[in-house]
């Protein structure tokens, strides 16, 4: 029978696996206490958080959210990494840790949305662009056609008023100003 502190806790990872962008899964052997809290600070600045669970209770909040492909990783000790914001920078953390030379951080993999990401294709997620950059490529992509239509417009305009001017100024006599 399930106690309802676990219960508590299945829902509170259910909410926080639905939230997420990423997810990646770790496993913290040898890490101390004081380890793991600065490397929850970090992420924590980044806009994620780190929780060390059951994999049992995981389990149960990846099928809640349809994310049972991560089931393969939860073996062992398992800390799990939710990253909401910033998911680039959340990668480079999670991946400069695991490259520590003293206690690297094992990193067993995760998922980005629904896409199941191997340990060596987290890599890859810090090479994606941040939300303001492609929030900037997104309108730049609009406001390229728009401004080439004002340039266009603008030249029709202009070149109407040269040859307004070019035809007063062959009106007016020589002598005179306009």
């Amino acid at each position: 029978m399930p106690t309802q502190q676990k219960i508590d806790l299945v829902s509170e990872l259910t909410e926080k696996m639905q939230r997420s962008q990423l997810a990646i899964v770790a496993d913290y052997r040898g890490f101390t206490v004081a380890e793991l809290t600065a490397l929850r600070a970090k992420l924590r600045e980044n806009g994620a958080e780190m929780i060390v669970a059951k994999n049992t209770l995981l389990r149960l909040a990846a099928r809640n959210t349809g994310r049972e492909s991560i089931e393969p990783f939860l073996e062992g000790p398992t800390a799990i990494t939710f990253g909401y914001d910033n998911i680039g920078k959340v990668a480079k953390v999670m991946l400069d840790a695991s490259k520590a030379p003293l206690k690297p951080l094992k990193l067993k993999g995760g998922v980005l949305g629904t896409t199941v990401l191997m340990a060596d294709g987290i890599d890859a997620v810090t090479k994606l662009p941040t939300r303001e950059q492609a929030l900037a490529m997104v309108v730049g992509g609009i406001a390229a056609p728009v401004s080439g239509v004002v340039g266009v417009i603008n030249a029709v305009i202009s070149n109407v008023v040269f040859v307004i001017q070019a035809r007063i100024d062959q009106l007016q006599p020589a002598g005179e100003a306009a």
